[in-house]
């Protein structure tokens, strides 16, 4: 079974007790996650959602997030996250354009929810998701294939509306193991992720794959300049994701000092080039852990390539090596015809607007 819920299922069979997220200071055990997924799947199936149905959502990071996109796949439905600082228009495009059957938001975005049947999650259903599941019983899986759908997620189209990028399992999978052998997760990675989880960047680079290790996940649900460096110390946190803003926000904060970092063992960057001083200044704070410069797309479950350790200062500039599975080939400008011309500059448009979209992720 390659159901998302399948390897939850499997850790809280063999470790039930360790575990597996945090947020707002409730910690979740394996077995209680599992719990939760089956649950939420039950509500899922009692608001008529099933195979091959889409899900959207509009939240920020919170438990249920990640409840729904484990219960979504257990029913093998299809999740669609949905950037919260688009406006209704674009949500309701977005929604109608994928076919969402429900689109689940947050209390605080009700203003911007528009395209589907809409349920609206308070402070008790976003710290999990079985606050709203009544007498819903837990629901089975509905077993997938490689090749299934098991996520939308819409690009910021650039030229033209925004459009829908079809993830498979196979997608999820094959990425996961290329940044397992990358990035070396294990059961032991315990991951702060205070990146927005409507992007693919906070919920892949690693993201989920950590739980698929047995690993562990503190989820934040705003970024502030001292929350991850709060959420390192408490929890002894080894691995992140930040985007750009959000580094140089830590390496500002004037009180950065005030907090032991000294468990993080490396952090992924990208999204721009990232000057040498950038770098410098992240290893004399974080003096245990490496800043790895990475480049990936939606389209592609992120983290295509990794800065190669020990190489940061020398390749200034550069996104590192391709990871295992993946060829890139980057093609001589002067002899593209129009089409592949076209798909260059869409592809540096959308680089350039997901770059913008992060610059707000501060924001409450």
């Amino acid at each position: 079974m390659i159901n998302l819920s399948s390897f939850i299922t499997f850790h809280a069979r063999r470790t039930p007790d360790r575990p597996a997220l945090k947020y707002r200071g409730e910690e979740i055990s394996y077995a209680d996650f599992d719990a939760r997924i089956r649950q939420a799947a039950g509500w899922l199936a009692a608001q008529g959602i099933d195979a091959g149905d889409v899900v959207a959502v509009l939240m920020k990071n919170s438990a249920a997030f990640l409840e729904l996109v484990f219960a979504t796949s257990h029913l093998g439905a299809v999740f669609l996250p949905i950037n919260f600082r688009l406006s209704r228009d674009e949500v309701g495009y977005i929604a109608g354009n994928a076919g969402a059957r429900l689109l689940i938001v947050d209390e605080e975005l009700t203003a911007n929810a528009a395209g589907a049947k809409i349920v609206v999650l308070n402070e008790a259903a976003q710290q999990s998701i079985t606050h709203l599941e009544g007498e819903a019983t837990p629901a089975p899986m509905h077993v997938r294939t490689p090749s299934d759908l098991m996520r939308l997620m819409y690009t910021s189209g650039t030229t033209d509306r925004p459009k829908g990028v079809m993830l498979t399992y196979d997608n999820f999978y094959w990425k996961s193991a290329d940044q397992t052998i990358a990035l070396g997760l294990s059961a032991e990675t315990r991951l702060l992720v205070v990146g927005p989880l409507y992007h693919v960047g906070a919920l892949d680079l690693p993201g989920i794959a950590v739980l698929w290790h047995g690993g562990f996940i503190r989820i934040e649900r705003n970024f502030e300049p001292e929350t991850p460096l709060a959420a390192i110390a408490e929890d002894k946190l080894n691995a992140a994701w930040f985007a750009p803003v959000m580094t140089t926000a830590m390496l500002t904060c004037p009180t950065h000092d005030r907090y032991d970092v000294s468990s993080l063992r490396w952090a992924i960057g990208g999204g721009e080039k990232t000057p040498e001083v950038r770098i410098r200044a992240f290893s004399k704070l974080f003096r245990n852990a490496r800043y790895i410069d990475a480049y990936g797309l939606t389209d592609t479950v992120g983290g295509d390539t990794f800065m190669e350790a020990g190489r940061e200062i020398e390749k200034i500039g550069s996104t590192g090596r391709a990871i295992a599975h993946v060829e890139i080939e980057i093609p001589r400008r002067g002899r593209q015809d129009a089409a592949a011309e076209r798909q260059w500059r869409d592809l540096l448009a959308r680089t350039e607007d997901h770059a913008r979209l992060l610059e707000g992720s501060g924001e409450d």
